[in-house]
């Protein structure tokens, strides 16, 4: 009853019965429109056939995104073309797309180029200079030497090392996560934030607003500001008059980046939450990995904070007065990159591809929803058929049933092609990284699904040899270890209505 009471009068409560308000208000006038008489009706129907054509022409979208479009317009002519104008793709304001491009602009004016270490890169492996070229041609992600790297393969040891770091800051700390979640992880993170801004540390903090939907009441955030850490919402979910606070909502940002003194940098798929390091348990043990960066390198994700904070804020930031103090002895190269749904490019999705195209004897891959197109199904059945060890490891105890039963609907091709297939039977895999070869690893925050490599902004870092990628490899190993191998027979005694759900939720999947 207490739990009831509390869960009332919570702001996710609120914010829940906001959403159905502005859904009913949304449907009952479209069936106003309906009902308003055969000449709007007709005009209703014009503007949904429109939009089917629209769909049909458009070159950059992914097929099976337009193809879950088309399905709800045909089931909802008129209300589902509606949700497509406003949702359906990347929105933004001409404002807001100028604002974007001035910010996208003047920051990839301080990065540097290094053609240099990509010609070296070529002449011992052409596949991986290729992959950087790609990275720094179109993600403005130059590749860096001068770095030291540490691998977690555990959120415990990554939050560990993390507060060990903020204690030594003297300048600046930049947190930027999806999801911050009160609790042992934050508060103590917050106790050493509240102590370097009493030194006149610079603290700024930017959280997503549905992944902190109800995490951050008002009042918190008026209370972390009195304090002197400045917060940044990155599309706050509210009612609003303003047709541009809505647009974007489809959009997250799904970074998870700290820096320190503009030297340090960690990032991965942890988030700030007690479940990432397992001081509370949700769905088992909770299997995560990030990765620390120390020297050049940490630039591109000081830059990918900064980027941020100049579109939340409103506030144009020097970049030149943030570059890295020092460099690092490295043993590897290490490229930081980053992808948003504004430019189309898809970065995450074709550095996915480049490492199961360029893989000769394995590539191996962690994800926690794997919702994949028909590009991605190819590469990795084309790349098992070619003699290549492709294996998958997914969670044994999903967050979401409806994506675990997407998940398992590709299991079947992906099996007949010579795929493996790992559940971790332990828990909750939330790690996102490939390793190929023994020299090319890929570890960050995009999930192999459509919201991350197609919707979201994200951030990953590519690997070129060094130690960091037998590390990410051993960790494979030990999941494969921990985990049940499906197989063809686990497939075949899947129920009736268990498949039809399967197949449900694979049309929807590119919605989730």
């Amino acid at each position: 009853m207490q739990k009831l009471k509390r869960f009332i009068f919570s702001r996710k409560f609120l914010v829940i019965l906001r959403a159905f308000f502005q859904i009913g208000f949304f449907m009952a006038i479209t069936v106003r429109f309906y009902t308003a008489g055969t000449v709007v009706y007709m005009l209703m129907m014009v503007f949904s056939v429109l939009i089917m054509v629209y769909l049909f022409e458009r070159d950059d979208m992914n097929p099976a995104y337009k193809i879950s479009w088309l399905i709800i317009m045909v089931i909802l002519p008129v209300s589902g073309a509606v949700f497509y104008a406003l949702w359906g793709d990347t929105k933004m304001t001409p404002g807001q797309r100028r604002y974007m491009a001035d910010i996208m602009t003047r920051s990839g004016e301080m990065m540097h180029r290094d053609d240099v270490l990509i010609e070296q890169t070529a002449e011992t492996n052409r596949n991986l200079a290729r992959q950087m070229k790609y990275l720094q041609n179109v993600a403005t992600a130059p590749p860096y030497k001068n770095t030291s790297v540490k691998y977690y393969k555990t959120g415990e040891k990554y939050f560990t090392d993390l507060l060990s770091d903020m204690k030594k800051a003297e300048r600046s700390i930049f947190l930027q996560y999806f999801i911050i979640d009160q609790g042992y992880m934050w508060d103590s993170i917050l106790q050493i934030l509240i102590e370097k801004v009493a030194r006149g540390v610079d603290v700024r903090v930017i959280y997503d607003g549905w992944g902190c939907i109800a995490n951050f009441p008002q009042e918190y955030i008026k209370m972390l500001k009195k304090y002197g850490i400045q917060v940044c919402v990155f599309n706050d979910v509210k009612i609003s008059r303003h047709i541009g606070d809505y647009l974007m909502l489809n959009h997250r940002d799904h970074r998870k980046i700290a820096v320190i003194d503009s030297t340090v940098g960690y990032s991965g798929g942890i988030n700030i939450a007690d479940e990432y390091i397992n001081y509370t348990e949700r769905f088992g043990v909770w299997k995560d990995t990030g990765f620390r960066l120390e020297g050049r390198a940490v630039w591109s994700l000081t830059a990918t904070f900064l980027q941020t904070w100049e579109y939340t804020s409103g506030k144009k930031v020097d970049y030149s007065n943030y570059k890295p103090l020092y460099n690092k002895d490295t043993d590897g190269i290490v490229q930081p990159y980053t992808d948003t749904p504004i430019d189309k490019n898809n970065v995450c999705a074709n550095a996915y591809l480049n490492i199961i195209n360029s893989g000769q004897k394995y590539v191996y891959i962690a994800t926690p929803y794997l919702v994949i197109d028909n590009e991605m199904l190819t590469a990795l059945t084309m790349a098992a058929q070619s003699g290549v060890d492709v294996c998958i490891v997914v969670p044994g105890i999903p967050d979401k049933w409806y994506v675990y039963y997407a998940t398992q609907s590709y299991y079947k091709t992906l099996l007949a092609a010579g795929v493996k297939i790992y559940e971790y039977t332990p828990g909750f895999v939330h790690a996102k990284m490939y390793v190929s070869d023994d020299i090319h690893a890929i570890v960050g925050g995009a999930n192999t699904d459509y919201r991350s490599l197609y919707l979201n902004f994200e951030n990953c870092c590519s690997f070129y040899g060094g130690s960091i990628i037998n590390n990410v490899k051993t960790d494979f190993v030990e999941m494969f270890a921990s985990s049940h191998k499906v197989t063809g027979e686990d497939v075949k005694n899947t129920s009736f209505g268990r498949r039809l759900c399967q197949i449900f939720f694979r049309i929807l999947g590119p919605m989730m």
